[in-house]
């Protein structure tokens, strides 16, 4: 085993606990956000979405599983669309961050426990 081989182990492992240890915290967020409030929604596409209209044009954007569904996508995209942002708000890019690396986590440390075997 080469070096490469044991940094790249100890980074899919912390990346895997981070993820498991984000699963409870991600669950209560989607939950909060597709059946609570629609203001945070809102606030959301307002940031990250490319055309809020068009999104609010069509009332089923505001059910409980599309929120949900626009919320991964914006937090798995969020590395390519966050330059959309108009907040300078730390809380907001620091929330989105964490659910972007916990939404990664659970798509790419599967990924590469796949192909190193």
């Amino acid at each position: 085993m080469d070096i490469l081989e044991g940094i790249r182990i100890v980074l899919t492992g912390v990346w895997a606990i981070y993820a498991i240890l984000w699963a409870l915290p991600g669950t209560i967020i989607g939950a909060v956000l597709g059946l609570g409030d629609s203001k945070r929604i809102v606030y959301i596409d307002t940031q990250l979405s490319k055309d809020v209209k068009k999104l609010h044009a069509n009332f089923a954007c505001m059910m409980p599983y599309k929120i949900m569904n626009r919320f991964m996508i914006y937090s798995i995209t969020f590395p390519f669309i966050k330059h959309r942002m108009t907040t300078k708000s730390l809380k907001f890019k620091l929330f989105m961050w964490l659910n972007c690396i916990g939404f990664w986590g659970w798509i790419l440390v599967p990924t590469l426990k796949l192909i190193t075997k």
